[in-house]
Parts: structure tokens; sequence; C-alpha cells
């Protein structure tokens, strides 16, 4: 079975809206970053709530006391929920969440395509959480409390605000601290390892299909973090890419997941990299590039062991 996730979700959106007559390659709008509200100290229920915030389309969204009936048509947030020991919230989903495992009988509401909104009322979801607009008036208009945070692309510091963002939302923020400082600390940790690496190597990153990510994108800056030499890194959001413009690329390293390996392994022009040449076809085993929220930091490290295995062989 396909390990599907959310950056298909978000192409196949893509695809969806230019069947209807937009542009098929995605053009990314500037992130809305949430707005967050300093956390009182000493930090009580009380002083967090009502708890106000500014959605991507400049709406004021209200939120009373923490949801108890959330669905969240995102898997950042539903993964961020899990972290911090709130995921007993969630009662609804997008069908392609495959993690973590306690998420499996969570209903699923919908895709890119369609939300089930009979379903979503008939669970009485006291917030509705997505991150893209197109079915916001539909939820809004049933009378659902609506966050909508678009979240395309993101920067570490918007990784950490979303942590941040649902332990406000849910009152948990001593948990959502926590994640936030563990992630903060092994990037830190990654940082100082290749403080003495002056340029990584050639990298092309292969979703699906040949989608592949920009410069501008949350995986273009986790390469930059890793001073890789991003082969796409001129192109802005995620574009389909020919096999040909990547051999003449020539990347050093190829990261694909195992779904789309075959289509890296038995494209016969890609045989002509240096990648292919030398076996340095990386398949990551550990967390997740395409879900911003707490195995991100566990992809990083495995990114970080495949571009420089030498400087990071036997570290976990």
């Amino acid at each position: 079975m396909l390990q599907i996730n959310r950056f298909i979700l978000l192409v196949v959106l893509v695809l969806f809206i230019g069947a209807c007559g937009a542009e098929a390659t995605p053009t990314p709008a500037p992130t809305s970053t949430p707005t967050i509200i300093p956390v009182p100290s000493p930090t009580s229920m009380a002083s967090l709530f009502p708890l106000t915030l500014t959605d991507s389309n400049g709406k004021e969204v209200i939120i009373e006391k923490p949801p108890e009936r959330i669905v969240a048509f995102d898997s950042d947030s539903l993964e961020i929920l899990f972290a911090i020991g709130e995921g007993s919230r969630i009662i609804g989903t997008h069908e392609f969440v495959d993690y973590p495992p306690e998420a499996a009988n969570i209903e699923r509401v919908g895709n890119a395509f369609a939300l089930n909104l009979e379903k979503i009322v008939e669970l009485e979801p006291d917030l509705v959480y997505i991150f893209f607009d197109r079915f916001v008036p539909d939820l809004e208009n049933l009378g659902l409390k609506v966050l909508y945070l678009k979240s395309l692309n993101n920067t570490f510091q918007d990784v950490m605000n979303h942590f941040l963002l649902w332990g406000q939302i849910t009152g948990n923020i001593e948990a959502a601290e926590e994640q936030v400082a563990r992630f903060q600390t092994k990037l830190a940790t990654l940082e100082d390892k290749l403080a003495n690496v002056k340029r990584g190597p050639r990298v092309y990153h292969h979703t699906f299909d040949f989608w592949t990510p920009g410069g501008d994108t949350l995986v273009g800056r986790i390469y930059e973090l890793l001073k890789a030499d991003f082969v796409t890194n001129e192109i802005s959001g995620y574009i389909q890419i020919s096999p040909e413009d990547i051999v003449a690329k020539d990347p050093e390293v190829i990261v694909v997941s195992q779904d789309a390996l075959d289509q890296v392994l038995d494209n016969a022009a890609l045989q002509r990299t240096a990648a292919v040449k030398n076996n340095r076809v990386g398949v990551p085993q550990r967390g997740s590039l395409s879900v911003a929220g707490p195995r991100l930091i566990e992809a990083i490290e495995e990114l970080a062991e495949l571009l420089y295995p030498d400087l990071f062989l036997g570290e976990s």
C-alpha cells in the first residue's frame, strides 16, 4: 500500500484546481503565519482563553475554551496533537492519514476533491482545522467554527509555531514547548556537526511522478540547512521536472521515497546520473519530510546521514 501523505494531498488539490481552469503548476503564495498570542506567565487555563487567532484570510477566529471535538484536515496538526498528548480530541481527518497508528480508527471525512460535509456535521465538531481554503465557505455555511491556515511553504520557525499554536488551542502549552525544545536542540546539534562542511553534494529530491520541490519550500530549506547543492533550488513551489533536466543537473545523490523508488531506478535516462552510477539513491526510512510535525526532525537527521555518511556514520 502506498504511503500517501500530506504532499500528495497538496498535489491532488493543485491538479484538481488546474482541471477547473487554473494553472496546473503550483504557484506558492506567501505563507501566512498564524497569530501566536503571547503566553501569560504563570500559564493557567483561565489566562489562555478566550483565544483569538487570525486565519489566512485575515478573519478572526475566537476559541472560548479548548475544543473537545476536532476535525483536523491536516496531517501536520494531527501528528502534533498526538505528540502533545491531545490526540483523543480528534474525531475526523482526511483519508490519506497513515500515522500514528493510534489514528487508524479516526473517522475519514474526505480528500482534496471532496469533503463529506454530512459526516462532518454528524460528528458535531467544535473546531474544524484545514490548510487550504476550497471548502472553507461550505464549512462555515454549515455553522461550523473553522480555522484555516495555509501552510504550503513552511520555515523551521513556522513548524515550531505550529506546535505552540496547538499547545495554546488545547491549553497544553507545556507539552508543546517540550516538542519545540526537542526540535531546536536537535537542529542545533546538526548545525554543529556540519560547521566545517563548505559544500555538500548535488542533490535531486524526487517525490512522485517527478514532482520536485524548489528552494523556497520547507524541503528546500532543509537542504539549505544541510549545506547541500540542491539542484532545483531555483524553482518555486513544486513542479514536475523531466528526467532529461535531472540528467543535465547530474545529481550526486537522489533522495526518493520507497513508493517512488522504481520511478528512479527504472528510468533509462537517470542511469546516466552520478547518483545512480555510484549507488547513492537514498530512501529515507525514519520520520517524514512531507509532514511538518514531530517526525520531521528524525527525517532531517537521516538526510544528513545519507548526504554525509562519513561524518554521521554510527551516529543515531
